[in-house]
Formats: C-alpha cells, sequence, structure tokens
C-alpha cells in the first residue's frame, strides 16, 4: 500500500516489488491520445488501461526500506 500511495499506481493481486504495476486512467481524452502517442516505458493495453514496470531499487530506494 505504500508503493501505491507513494507512485500513484495500483499493485494487482500478488504483486512483489519489481513486477508491473497499473496506472491509473487518464483524466481526459486529450491525456488519454498523449499517453498513447507517448514513448515512455508504460505498456498500453487500451486508451484506459496501462501498466508499467518500476524497478525494486526505485521502490526501495523511495520507501527507504532494506528488504
Amino acid at each position: 500500500m505504500q508503493s501505491s500511495d507513494k507512485f500513484s499506481i495500483a499493485t494487482p493481486a500478488d504483486w512483489r516489488p519489481g513486477d508491473e504495476v497499473i496506472v491509473p486512467a487518464p483524466g481526459s481524452c486529450g491525456a488519454a491520445k498523449e499517453r498513447m502517442e507517448s514513448k515512455d516505458e508504460m505498456h498500453c493495453y487500451d486508451w484506459f488501461f496501462y501498466t508499467k514496470k518500476i524497478s525494486k531499487e526505485d521502490i526501495k530506494k523511495e520507501l527507504n526500506t532494506k528488504g
């Protein structure tokens, strides 16, 4: 839950740090179009469903954990 809050993402069931996370849907048609045309690290399944990878190291760094 800390990762969800810190990175503004949702985590699938059985999620482990380093697995793909779910990015919230865009707030407008224009934002959806920008995302779909973007070359970001996001994987676009449809205009409303995106996933991306956040590395285990980035999560540890942001949450200041050792595990």
